[in-house]
């Protein structure tokens, strides 16, 4: 059964057509169609879980819309976000972290298309997480040994070394180049410890020089596992016999 379109609408529908091609009969047509076409999209349209939360999509589709063609791209891909959410939970991310997600989401976004992408996005770095802490685990104390040979292998010929009584005693000098880290979204330099770092966090250790950044720690993931590809390094058998763990 066809849609019946009401007479005031179908009224604005044309009234706006004509506004906004004066004098153009086919595009008048061709706007008209496709607002019919909105229209009945979205009063043919199956909410779903979403029907709780109809008149709210209706309601936000009017305030930032002025033609039913943009009424309708809004609900539905407000409807299909609502109902996207209300079915998701991953069977691998833990179920009360998920509806913490949609808690926040909700709390800082109005947009159901919105809370979809911030609980999304909180999913994904979830599992980055643990890709990483997965990845780095059976490396890690290889890295930081592997780092602390590297970083402490700097030389500056320019030092100029005097004594505790000031005697000069000739130029250069061996230093401990700091690496740094990112730390809840902030940057922090160490030359030491590491053991209270996160996986996700020490994966992050870079040395700067000037505006440029050196990777250090994903750099020297990527060499490990080179070494275990190409050469069969086996961490999993452990440290050589003599070595200085």
């Amino acid at each position: 059964m066809a849609t019946v379109i009401p007479e005031e609408i179908l009224a604005s529908m044309r009234a706006a057509a004509k506004l906004e091609w004066p004098g153009d009969r086919d595009m008048q047509e061709w706007m008209l169609e496709n607002e019919l076409s909105a229209y009945r999209a979205i009063h043919d349209l199956d909410f779903g879980a979403a029907n709780s939360v109809r008149e709210a999509i209706m309601r936000e589709a009017d305030e930032f819309s002025e033609t039913w063609e943009d009424r309708s791209t809004i609900v539905l891909a407000e409807v299909e976000a609502f109902n996207a959410l209300q079915a998701l939970q991953p069977e691998d991310v833990p179920a009360e972290l998920v509806a913490d997600l949609k808690r926040r989401a909700a709390a800082e976004e109005d947009r159901y298309e919105h809370q979809l992408e911030e609980v999304n996005g909180g999913i994904e770095h979830y599992r980055y997480v643990q890709r990483t802490r997965a990845a780095v685990a059976p490396r890690r104390d290889l890295m930081v040994r592997m780092e602390r040979i590297l970083g402490s292998e700097c030389y500056n010929d320019n030092i100029q070394n005097y004594s505790s009584w000031g005697a000069w005693e000739g130029e250069g000098r061996s230093f401990r180049y700091p690496v740094t880290f990112v730390r809840d979204g902030r940057t922090e330099k160490r030359r030491q410890r590491t053991d209270d770092l996160a996986a996700e966090e020490l994966i992050t250790g870079h040395y700067k020089f000037g505006a440029n950044d050196l990777s250090v720690y994903r750099a020297l993931m990527k060499i490990i596992d080179m070494l275990e590809t190409d050469y069969r390094l086996d961490l999993a058998a452990g440290a050589p016999r003599g070595s200085d763990r």
